[in-house]
């Protein structure tokens, strides 16, 4: 318990100074007809998409520097290191799968928020989509992610790593989706947690609602249904092309979930966050964040692809037409 509040405290930290240090730029905007992945099979009483990231054949990886490009305007803003947008984000058009948008952290992924220290312990490289938050962070919305980790490009398991999150105002999150170890202040030994081999969906105050084995080249479909009413969370989830079926729940979220502060004031979040090692030697900082780089050694080789992002209204959900890339699925090591 007192290493998953440690960890919820340091998302707090990082994510809350991400939301007051970047402005969302068209964050009330609505963000219509606009798909990535293949088009669902429709029909009478098909849940309607009311948030849907479309990469289209003509959107290509530059884009991402071009403020005024389509692409970009599709994107609230993007969290990562000094350098251009393009070197930490990727546009793929594979011929026969569904388009991907690849997030890569490099030992430069630092973010420093507005006028505060650099955020030293953490790696990150973070996209905001737009959104409309009166349609899709009230009555009941359904968040859809598929979620492919690559063999050349191996996690270090020691480490944790968020995958996607829906995020208030106060750093928490309504949900998550993570991997590797849970981060433990008194884990001086880096020894990696017993659930290190796995991807995680869970709640608000970091409880696993569904554990799956981490495969690499497998592309794993999760669709999150929030009931923003009855503050419940209910997880659908598949692998590869197979149709998605109720993992987990209804089941209750934390009540701060739902409170005035939080409802219809958050932000959906596709991004790869690398978390720190415990250190000895410095303390952290009054924002609970490592000063040093010990805390996260050189960086190889890391990224994660997404694809089919969107969310619909009502309490159906709707069945996309999955399609993977040609790859061997190759399990987790440390």
């Amino acid at each position: 318990m007192l290493a998953g509040n440690m960890q919820r405290a340091i998302l707090m930290a990082i994510f809350l100074f991400a939301s007051l240090s970047l402005a969302a730029p068209a964050d009330e905007a609505r963000a219509e007809g606009t798909r990535i992945g293949l088009d669902a099979e429709s029909g009478s009483g098909a849940p309607q998409r009311v948030f849907d990231f479309k990469i289209t054949p003509d959107m290509k990886t530059e884009d991402l520097d071009n403020t005024n490009s389509a692409l970009r305007k599709l994107i609230a803003y993007i969290v990562k290191g000094a350098s251009k947008a393009s070197r930490y984000v990727k546009i793929l058009q594979p011929e026969n799968s569904a388009p991907e948008i690849k997030l890569r952290i490099l030992d430069n992924s630092i973010f420093v928020p507005g006028s505060g220290p650099p955020q030293f312990g953490f790696r990150r490289t973070d996209v905001n989509p737009v959104i409309d938050r009166t349609t899709t962070l009230s009555g009941t919305t359904t968040w859809y992610q598929t979620i492919r980790l690559a063999s050349d490009a191996p996690l270090v398991l020691e480490h944790g790593y968020l995958l996607a999150s829906i995020e208030g105002p106060t750093g928490d999150h309504v949900f998550d989706i993570f991997c590797g170890s849970d981060f433990d202040a008194k884990n001086y030994e880096h020894k990696p947690s017993s659930n290190s081999k796995t991807i995680r969906v869970r709640d608000w105050t970091t409880k696993t609602l569904l554990e799956l084995p981490l495969v690499y080249d497998q592309s794993y479909n999760f669709a999150v249904t929030v009931d923003w009413d009855k503050n419940t969370l209910t997880v659908y989830s598949s692998i590869g092309t197979d149709p998605l079926k109720m993992a987990s729940g209804p089941t209750a979220n934390d009540p701060k979930a739902m409170s005035p502060d939080i409802r219809q004031k958050g932000e959906y979040h596709i991004q790869l966050i690398k978390f720190p090692l415990a250190d000895k030697r410095p303390q952290l900082t009054k924002h609970g964040i490592p000063p040093t780089t010990a805390s996260n050694p050189h960086i190889n080789k890391e990224h994660v692809f997404f694809s089919n992002v969107f969310a619909t209204s009502g309490k159906e959900i709707e069945q996309p037409k999955f399609t993977v890339p040609a790859t061997k699925k190759i399990k987790a090591r440390q």
